[in-house]
């Protein structure tokens, strides 16, 4: 609607007024300039340039037209006091609707300007929020991290224990070899493999001679010092993949993967050399006898009935000794 009235009154209104009221000699052209504010107010953007532009040329126009044909202009004045008179209102107007459009535009900038004020206002609240939201944010990653932190060493604390109880549910904790159940299930699983894939194995049983004697002189503290030297001594003369495991009290179980029953033998009676050399209190000897048998046709009970018997004829000879399992000879 701005649009069509500001076009009607540039256009055609006071066009046909500069003709009728007498051009540059009257009060149009204060009314004019008063146009050229009402289009620079009402009208934006683009619109405001076209119209501003085509305006422009029509007042150029007109003062060129009046300017080539003055007597085209009607000048319908009584006297040159009416045209002052005239000119006086014309020029009045002007000035006070310039005033009004500068107040409109002053209270259109303050109005703009306090607007601007409170979206600043209300920017600085929401950065002040978004602070103290990334303030309470750091804090809470801060207590995150140390929490997770802190599950991280509950969860390694957990491993640990887990670790630990496993550990428990095959090894001996006295001596730290393999307890019996741990042991009795490798054997199974060593003697199927040695039959699946042909090859040798060999196992001994060996205990300590008069363990019995130790304890009820030194004391079972001293006693279990003397286990678990013993273990570890057998250990330690052991290759990787070999396997040693707490039989019973004092007796220990052992399996030789991939050897044969002569090497096995010469394993176990090494073993039994360091033993008899280590150095006791009290001029204390250690020895310790056994059997040793290779795994050949036997089921798995038969093998431990075998080396059992064997260690059985080792201390019931001379103790400090080792009993191998002999070969049978052909029928016939």
């Amino acid at each position: 609607m701005s649009l069509l009235v500001t076009i009607f009154l540039s256009f055609i209104f006071f066009p046909a007024m500069w003709i009728i009221a007498g051009g540059t000699c009257s009060s149009i052209p204060y009314y004019i300039i008063v146009n050229a504010g009402i289009i620079a107010l009402l009208l934006t953007g683009i619109t405001r340039k076209i119209v501003f532009a085509l305006f422009a040329l029509m007042v150029s126009g007109l003062i060129t037209f009046e300017y080539r044909r003055p007597d085209f202009v009607i000048l319908n004045y009584d006297s040159e006091f009416v045209r002052y008179i005239d000119l006086s209102f014309g020029l009045f107007v002007c000035l006070f609707a310039i005033a009004v459009l500068i107040a409109v535009l002053i209270d259109s900038y303050m109005a703009e300007l306090q607007r601007s004020k409170r979206y600043l206002l209300a920017l600085e609240e929401k950065n002040r929020e978004i602070e103290a939201k990334n303030q309470a944010l750091e804090k809470s990653n801060a207590e995150f991290m140390k929490a997770k932190e802190e599950a991280e060493k509950l969860n390694l604390l957990l491993s640990e224990e887990k670790q630990k109880f496993e550990r428990l549910s095959f090894t001996d904790h006295l001596t730290g070899a393999f307890n019996k159940r741990f042991i009795t299930a490798c054997l199974d699983k060593e003697v199927e493999s040695s039959r699946k894939n042909h090859e040798k194995l060999t196992v001994a049983m060996v205990d300590i001679d008069n363990f019995k004697n130790i304890n009820d002189a030194y004391g079972h503290m001293y006693g279990d010092y003397v286990l678990k030297r013993i273990a570890k001594t057998i250990k330690s003369s052991l290759r990787h993949d070999d396997i040693v495991g707490r039989y019973g009290g004092d007796e220990f179980f052992i399996i030789l993967r991939n050897t044969g029953k002569e090497k096995g033998y010469a394993v176990v009676e090494r073993i039994r050399k360091k033993i008899l050399e280590l150095e006791w209190e009290s001029d204390l000897v250690v020895t310790i006898s056994g059997g040793v048998a290779d795994v050949g046709e036997k089921s798995t009970s038969e093998l431990l009935m075998k080396v059992d018997r064997l260690l059985y004829i080792a201390k019931n000879k001379s103790k400090n000794s080792i009993e191998m399992e002999e070969d049978e000879l052909p029928e016939g």
